[in-house]
């Protein structure tokens, strides 16, 4: 029976086991004392087995052959599905055992694995930024979750993974995630409210310009319309010497959202009156001043209403005799 040696390249630690209680397609495996991985390949050599079991010296030398508290039976093997290394002897044995039976010891996780209740928590109130991809050291793919969770995606899918960590044992979850970081899931969630901070003050920012812009956009439309019929009315003036008296005279073009009131104020005389409907202010133009004058537009509203009574003030031009 061929007997290779394992020695960890970190700490030094080593042992004899025989060759085929390695699962097959075993790549990497774990030191038992320092909890560190390395390369199987590289880490072990073959001898010649003893022909007598060569018995403990001392408490870094193990038993090779019939081991002791098995009553000479051989180890079963096991897939590395449902196998893992006592972390205090380095025996491989089932994933579900809490008691190591070749050395009586009570088998102790990995120092950095995941506690169900920890990844439990984080998956369901960090899940949606990608906290528990960031714990389980899967941070591309917690990057992922980040980037996108806005979306509400994210948080789908990890209401999804809750459930099935829910049903896993803590063993599963501690043979697929051996290795955690708890300065990630701290990053997860100081990154999204730094984001969510600088979109904060640049909204701040954005949004009165914005409001501005349009604001100004509003009155260009108003001032335009209101010029264009202006220069209607004197016209029509130069041509017969009085302004226009009676609807069929006039009629002015207006964009969306803008209202035009043209006030007939005798021959030589009169008053237009524009707004726009989602603008704050109104514009009146008259015969004798060359420059236009501003109100609010609530107010002239009031005051065409209780002129005019229960006349429609939508948007269009509006003919007032």
């Amino acid at each position: 029976m061929e007997q290779i040696t394992l020695s960890c390249p970190h700490c030094g630690f080593s042992k004899e086991i025989e060759h085929t209680r390695i699962p097959a397609g075993t790549n990497n495996i774990q030191c038992p004392k320092c909890k560190r991985s390395f390369s199987l390949e590289s880490s072990f050599s073959f001898e010649p087995a003893p022909a007598e079991p060569r018995m403990s010296q001392g408490p870094e030398e193990f038993s090779v052959g019939t081991d002791k508290g098995r009553a000479g039976r051989a180890l079963p093997q096991e897939s590395s599905a449902e196998s893992k290394f006592c972390s205090t002897c380095g025996e491989q044995i089932h994933i579900r055992a809490e008691i190591c039976p070749a050395c009586g010891v009570r088998v102790a996780p990995p120092a950095n694995a995941v506690t169900k209740l920890a990844l439990l928590l984080i998956t369901f109130f960090l899940g949606g930024l990608g906290g528990h991809r960031f714990y389980q050291k899967k941070y591309w793919l917690g990057a992922v979750y980040l980037l996108f969770f806005w979306t509400y995606i994210p948080s789908l899918v990890a209401f999804v993974e809750f459930i099935l960590y829910a049903f896993k044992s803590e063993a599963e979850l501690q043979r697929r995630y051996p290795e955690t970081s708890g300065r990630a899931v701290v990053f997860a969630v100081i990154v999204p409210m730094v984001g969510i901070a600088l979109i904060g003050i640049l909204a701040a920012i954005a949004i009165p310009q914005f409001a501005s812009y349009r604001e100004r956009s509003y009155e260009a439309a108003v001032v335009g319309d209101l010029a264009l019929c202006k220069q209607q009315a004197e016209a029509l003036f130069a041509e017969r010497m009085s302004y226009p008296t009676q609807t069929a005279d006039l009629h002015c073009q207006t964009a969306e959202g803008v209202s035009l009131f043209y006030l007939t104020q005798g021959f030589d005389e009169f008053q237009i009156i524009g707004y726009h409907a989602r603008g704050g202010k109104a514009f009146l133009a008259d015969a004798d001043s060359a420059e236009l004058a501003e109100n609010s537009r609530q107010a002239i509203k009031l005051q065409l209403g209780q002129r005019y009574g229960d006349m429609p003030l939508e948007e269009g031009f509006h003919f007032m005799e």
